[in-house]
């Protein structure tokens, strides 16, 4: 099966709650959505605190690295934490052992010392910290980004922003970066947008830039507005100046009325937090906050995720995000007290402001943005898509297994089964090991297997029918592990959840494919009083039924002619052993034999030559009690042959209602009078939408749509 190994390194310390730690989790957390990423996380040192890395979701599919146990006979220069030399020393060995499709790593010191390593080329380095100001950056910090963008296949950057301002820097296309925004939970319910207990919530580091002390102030003075005001404060990192002012600002938060601090939280905790608070707090200094800034806080969309308005000083990149009319924007101390008391004292700008920073948020869903960022990461593993067919009759199918054969990127396996429910056990565990994508070709025995075996990161896809109904063995399919069913009609759509419970989620349309290519030949002469019917196998396709709509023809003018392609009840022993389906035929076929108009009734072989044969066909029959879609007529109308479709269910969902008959009388008198009917009618054009290309493109959007 094909796997990406992805070895992913920050060089952050996971023993304290910030920015960049939340940042590292949250890529894990991204990466592994797709159950095909092997994901190994080197940590810069050993975990001791649990807040950070409790964040990350599929620890039983990642490995973490602890390189002080691994590597304990290394020569660390610091016995705590690696410095980058260390890190880029350890990534290098590590690569050398496993192999990997990929490195992320996180840190400009960090990316200008791989710059001397082997692993370069499968390297994709994210750098924030640079100057955002094209007149303050200096020239030796573009020489290094300039060895950068020469360097590594591509770069990770937050913003579009970031890199327009880079590709200008640099005066290069900037086809090599890869934007890789902060990201938020999904949202699986819209939130309500109202105040629950007047709280304003900060969650984060300590730092003079991000105006804690600002915040106390302000705070302050809003609870003299409205006392019933609290604040929400999780956070215990302390950086900078307020190093020395920690205990300070601890006291203050223990000694000030309405303030509650809850120290470290896990990002669960603290997410938890913001839900039971009110209003986000992410106002912070001008020298980060400014027009230069090409940054996007993770904390202003964890804020409006969760339908939290948001305090911010106004600059380019928020008015961008939620709009200039944004009515929470503040400048300074002043304005921002009355921005709070305004948001707690007027029901329509708290909504109004929540609800825009919710709709700014949801593009930020790690869901959506990890199938952008794993689109371009699988481009690292060179490994061919395998895909495996299974079933007992491809017949259906063939075209798109031929078509996936032909691709160079494909490899292709066949679990070809001898019936519904019997197949060679060891050759199908076999090919479900090597898998990534699985195709079960209707929803029998091989779906019950499949469903309930597959294995972590594979795509199981299952195609129905009609014949599925009247089987049992969809009710043994664990649809939990089923990506999507493949339904061919809307029809079977409502049949196979209401009688079957396929779950309606699960399901999806992609009809039968008709070559009109192949059918679309010129018509011969003197064809336009002959009949034809394709396949007469099972009593359901009525045959009984054709020979009625010609007979009443026939006796009105003796030049029609009914033309039959298809096997014969005697080639199939296990329709003769039916005795009701061997007595209709015996029937059906005595008629024939006893009628003045046998000699009208042609029978021509089966065979792969329809349509060459619909060549002679001016009128094609679908007279089945019941069908799936029937392709027949289909083929036929590509032919230039007009169809005569008995309203078996569902038929109305497949073809026009002009071709649609109720009975023989109908039927007769469509063909007679076919000319004034159906007259302005395509019928050449009309299987053209369920063209060869257009199935395959559905089916590898469906089947391909994730993978690479």
């Amino acid at each position: 099966m094909k796997r990406l190994k992805i070895l992913l390194y920050g060089d952050q310390n996971l023993n304290i709650v910030d920015g960049s730690a939340i940042w590292l989790t949250s890529l894990a957390n991204l990466l592994t959505i797709d159950d095909r990423v092997d994901l190994t996380i080197l940590l810069k040192t050993p975990v001791k605190r649990k807040e950070v890395i409790s964040n990350i979701k599929k620890k039983n599919n990642i490995v973490f690295i602890n390189p002080y146990n691994r590597f304990s006979n290394w020569n660390f220069n610091d016995k705590h934490k690696m410095n980058v030399g260390d890190a880029t020393n350890i990534i290098e060995l590590l690569d050398n052992i496993e192999n990997y499709d990929l490195i992320i790593t996180r840190g400009k010191d960090l990316t200008a010392e791989s710059l001397k390593k082997s692993f370069v080329k499968k390297q994709i380095p994210y750098i924030t910290d640079f100057t955002h100001d094209e007149t303050k950056i200096a020239e030796e910090e573009i020489n290094f980004f300039r060895e950068v963008y020469t360097t590594f296949p591509n770069i990770f950057v937050q913003t579009k922003e970031m890199g327009n301002y880079l590709k200008k820097l640099l005066n290069v296309s900037g086809e090599k970066f890869i934007e890789l925004p902060p990201t938020v939970e999904d949202s699986l319910n819209p939130p309500k947008f109202e105040l629950n207990n007047y709280s304003i919530v900060y969650a984060g580091k300590f730092a003079k830039e991000w105006m804690i002390e600002e915040l106390i102030n302000v705070y302050k003075q809003v609870k003299k507005y409205d006392p019933a005001i609290t604040l929400n404060i999780a956070g215990d990192k302390f950086q900078g100046e307020l190093i020395d002012k920690k205990d300070e600002i601890k006291q203050i938060f223990n000694d000030t009325e309405g303030i509650q601090w809850f120290g470290a939280l896990s990002r669960r905790d603290s997410l938890n937090l913001i839900k039971d608070s009110d209003i986000g707090y992410a106002y912070r200094s001008e020298e980060i906050d400014n027009d230069n800034s090409l940054e996007l806080s993770t904390k202003v969309l964890e804020y409006g995720i969760n339908g939290k308005p948001v305090l911010l000083r106004r600059t380019k990149q928020y008015e961008k995000l939620l709009g200039s009319d944004y009515p929470l924007f503040a400048n300074n101390e002043e304005e921002l007290k009355n921005k709070i008391v305004l948001c707690f004292n007027d029901e329509r700008i708290y909504q109004e402001a929540a609800r825009k920073c919710y709709e700014a948020s949801k593009a930020y869903q790690i869901s959506l943005v990890s199938k952008k960022i794993l689109s371009e990461l699988w481009k690292y593993n060179n490994d061919k898509l395998t895909i495996l067919f299974a079933g007992h009759d491809f017949k259906f199918l063939n075209w798109y297994i031929d078509w996936c054969k032909e691709n160079k990127n494909i490899n292709v396996l066949i679990d070809k089964w001898e019936g519904h429910n019997t197949h060679n056990i060891e050759q199908s565990e076999k090919y479900l090991r090597e898998a990534d994508i699985i195709f079960c070709e209707w929803g029998l025995g091989n779906s019950v297997f499949y469903s309930q075996n597959k294995l972590r990161g594979q795509k199981l896809f299952i195609r129905l029918h009609r014949q599925e109904l009247d089987t049992n063995y969809l009710e043994e399919v664990n649809f939990c592990n089923v990506d999507k069913v493949i339904v061919i009609t809307p029809y079977l759509f409502e049949e196979f959840n209401k009688k079957k419970r396929v779950p309606r989620e699960k399901m999806i349309i992609i009809e039968n494919m008709i070559d009109y290519k192949r059918f679309d030949k010129p018509k011969l002469d003197k064809i336009d009083k002959n009949l034809g019917i394709i396949g007469i196998l099972p009593k359901l396709k009525r045959l009984d039924r054709a020979l009625d709509i010609f007979e009443k023809l026939w006796i009105k003018d003796n030049e029609y002619k009914l033309f039959i392609k298809s096997k014969l009840p005697n080639e199939l022993p296990w329709l003769m052993a039916r005795e009701q389906e061997r007595r209709y035929y015996e029937e059906v076929f005595n008629r024939i034999e006893n009628s003045n108009w046998k000699e009208n009734v042609i029978f021509d072989p089966h065979g792969n030559d329809v349509d060459e044969w619909l060549q002679k066909i001016k009128f094609i029959l679908s007279t089945s009690d019941i069908e799936g879609s029937h392709v027949s007529p289909m083929e036929g109308m590509a032919s230039g042959a007009i169809p005569i479709v008995f309203n078996w269910p569902g038929a109305d969902t497949v073809y026009p209602e002009q071709f649609i008959v109720k009975s023989v009388d109908e039927a007769v008198d469509l063909i007679e009078n076919y000319e004034e009917k159906v007259k302005n009618f395509d019928i050449k054009n009309f299987p053209r939408k369920y063209s060869r290309e257009s199935r395959i493109n559905a089916f590898n959007d469906l089947l391909f749509g994730d993978l690479n």
